[in-house]
């Protein structure tokens, strides 16, 4: 079906929600005609809202389903498929399959997990398998000795259009008060004598004296290469001025909301979890996502760790207390990531975008509900 109309009483575009057809052309969006009632051809959405796909541009999913219990290898090639159908069920059309280049976790090591996740996506792809578009981002952990040699592989990889840098390392950033670390791991079940053991297991393979090095080279490669760059648990104004002169285009999880104003001032766009935002509160004690959105730091929504979240999340800020206008909240799981990325073809509903579009039934209990998905056009969920 390369040329279609799909009908909704709530379609949701950059000025506003309005009742018409949106007319599709060779998997682009050709016109958007106002209407009250769908023609005998159209697919009739009624009054479910039509929104664009989702962008997600930082998830942990594809390495979940690659060891989905410790110490439990899946079929790479099966992971990247459920990955995929995960992350349409939840409204995402664009995906970045955000890989960790440092150390273990859960019993995985991720520098030997790294190719064999990226060639099964790859193979995928080329075989016509996945639903969404994904692309590959490159989470680089900066204290990594062996950073480079696990980046340098990958940057002819088409799919590669995003960087970060980060600092993961004890007492740092995300976990810069190592007691309130200590006692969350220990709360939760966590024996004292493990908790020192990941302590000292996260820290063996680290080099510190590596990390500015490795961090100008990074920062390097993105400009040669032409590759959105992004920051990583900025916890203060000096770490958000370095981001900045580093040409990172967005702040990932700012730490504090000295950091988030920061970054604003700056021009940066701040991306939060929408896990965070769902629950409330960060996993690890740090900013709430839902206290960026009431000082209007909140710029971009990622699904972290749970696909679902991202939709969750938008349709909690067009509700109270926030009240954002819903293209608004919209624009954070859609337009906002996709161009801050530079991918300035998707992300809205309107003339010319790509038609990455979603059918969202809105259940009385408030969670939005996927219906249907189209990617360029084609029916995909």
């Amino acid at each position: 079906m390369t040329n279609h109309a799909i009908f909704s009483q709530q379609i949701v575009t950059p000025q506003g929600v309005l009742s018409g057809h949106v007319h599709v052309e060779d998997g682009a969006i050709a016109a958007i005609e106002a209407a009250t009632h769908a023609n005998s051809d159209a697919v009739d959405c009624g009054d479910d809202l039509l929104i664009p796909g989702l962008v997600d541009i930082h998830t942990d999913n594809l390495e979940k389903h690659y060891q989905p219990r410790p110490g439990a290898r899946w079929d790479s090639l099966g992971a990247a498929l459920a990955h995929d159908g995960q992350c349409i069920m939840a409204g995402i059309t664009t995906v970045f399959d955000s890989l960790s280049l440092h150390g273990r976790k859960d019993g995985l090591d991720r520098k030997e997990a790294l190719a064999p996740m990226i060639a099964a996506m790859d193979q995928a792809g080329s075989e016509g398998l996945l639903r969404a578009e994904h692309l590959l981002h490159l989470r680089c952990e900066i204290t990594n000795p062996e950073l480079l040699s696990l980046v340098e592989p990958h940057l002819d990889n088409p799919r590669l259009k995003l960087l970060s840098v980060m600092d993961h390392t004890p007492g740092q950033r995300q976990t810069a008060d190592l007691n309130r670390f200590k006692d969350r791991l220990e709360k939760a079940g966590t024996a004292k004598e493990e908790v020192a053991s990941m302590l000292a297991t996260e820290t063996n393979w680290r080099d510190p004296s590596a990390g500015p090095k490795n961090r100008e080279t990074i920062v390097a490669l993105a400009q040669e290469f032409g590759i959105a760059l992004m920051s990583h648990d900025d916890a203060t104004i000096e770490h958000v001025n370095e981001s900045h002169q580093d040409g990172c285009v967005a702040a990932e999880f700012p730490v504090s909301l000295d950091a988030a104003k920061r970054a604003r001032e700056l021009g940066l766009l701040n991306v939060m979890g929408g896990p965070n935002f769902v629950r409330g509160a960060s996993h690890s004690g740090n900013l709430s996502a839902r206290a960026c959105a009431a000082k209007d730091l909140l710029d971009i929504l990622s699904s972290d760790y749970v696909p679902l979240s991202m939709i969750r999340a938008a349709f909690m800020l067009a509700e109270a207390p926030f009240n954002w206008p819903i293209q608004r909240a919209i624009d954070t799981v859609a337009k906002n990531p996709a161009h801050v990325c530079g991918l300035t073809d998707r992300g809205e509903i309107k003339v010319g975008q790509r038609a990455d579009m979603v059918r969202v039934y809105l259940s009385p209990n408030g969670w939005p509900i996927v219906r249907s998905v189209w990617r360029e056009g084609q029916a995909v969920g």
